[in-house]
């Protein structure tokens, strides 16, 4: 047993987005496990938030082969500016910490200052050394990922900033056995105006699969869909039709250099209002999807994802 004094860990960073989007990166549970406590090795399998307090969290990183569990309890909740946690991970020590994110803006953007309390000392290198990496993947993450747009009452709009070059982001759009990994196969025409289709299955998206709630179990044996090729420009522009087949909705994917990563732009218009909500979170959880394969991450599970992104968006009102 350790004699030694418990010690207080203090890290700071400056992120080039307000406060609010900070803050609530760390309480969305279908996006907090792309980036914290995740390890570009392992598999985030599990992630659970009741953001309220008193409410408690589990992330579950899979590494190896074996299941590594980080829970604790919310303390203090006061958006933008605190949130204030204990923490554990029993793998390790089934003592609780606790942890205090404050939050404060600075110009256009804010600095989050990161305190970790009661650590043990033998614990103290490498819990510093960890949430240094965890606000590095935060900083990655919101800077990869600029917030989803409703252009209109039928148009919504992603981004993703994607590891380049240009032509690889490309063949994972247009090679079915590369897009099959992150959206769905179907060997896809050159030919604007011919039509083809793709076949989706999501629970094998990701390595660990999850099965379809019962809502969307129709799907949970996958679903072929028809399209019609629009628009070819490689590497920089396809179009597609999407959806019902008397009513299509038409998709557009752009590529756009910056630096040696790659803009992706995807828009979907002409839909439905009932689909909107559908649309925004199937995409959302897709493009995260290729975002991390194009990485070199495991993607979490496809239907936890998606099921959050859709009461997300459904509430919103997308």
């Amino acid at each position: 047993m350790t004699t030694g004094v418990l010690r207080s860990l203090r890290i700071s960073r400056r992120f080039d987005a307000n406060a609010e989007r900070v803050f609530d990166a760390w309480l969305d549970p279908a996006t907090a496990g792309r980036w914290l406590f995740a390890t570009d090795t392992g598999e985030m399998i599990r992630v659970e938030i009741d953001a309220r307090v008193g409410g408690r969290f589990c992330f579950t990183d899979r590494r190896n082969g074996e299941d590594i569990d980080h829970v604790g309890e919310y303390v203090e909740i006061d958006r933008p500016r605190r949130i204030v946690f204990t923490f554990a991970v029993p793998r390790y020590s089934a003592a609780f910490t606790r942890v205090t994110i404050d939050i404060a803006s600075l110009g256009a953007g804010c600095e989050l200052t990161l305190t970790h309390e009661d650590v043990l000392p033998e614990w103290a290198d490498a819990t510093r050394q960890g949430w240094a990496e965890i606000l590095g993947h935060l900083g990655d993450y919101i800077r990869r990922r600029p917030p989803h747009l409703r252009l209109s009452q039928d148009c919504v709009r992603f981004e993703r900033l994607l590891p380049g070059p240009i032509e690889r982001v490309w063949a994972w759009l247009a090679e079915s056995d590369k897009r099959g990994q992150w959206l769905a196969h179907g060997d896809m025409p050159t030919q604007p105006g011919h039509a083809f289709s793709m076949r989706f299955h999501h629970v094998e998206l990701a390595r660990t699969p999850v099965h379809a709630p019962e809502r969307f179990q129709a799907h949970a044996d996958g679903m072929t869909t028809q399209h019609r090729l629009l628009a070819w420009e490689p590497p920089y522009r396809m179009d597609l039709t999407w959806g019902r087949p008397t009513e299509p909705s038409e998709v557009t994917f752009e590529l756009f250099h910056e630096g040696d990563e790659v803009r992706l732009v995807m828009t979907h218009r002409r839909l439905h209002e009932a689909d909107v909500a559908g649309a925004s979170a199937g995409w959302h959880t897709h493009l995260d999807v290729l975002a991390d394969r194009l990485s070199g991450r495991l993607p979490q599970p496809f239907w936890p994802v998606f099921s959050r992104h859709l009461e997300h968006y459904e509430q919103a009102g997308s």
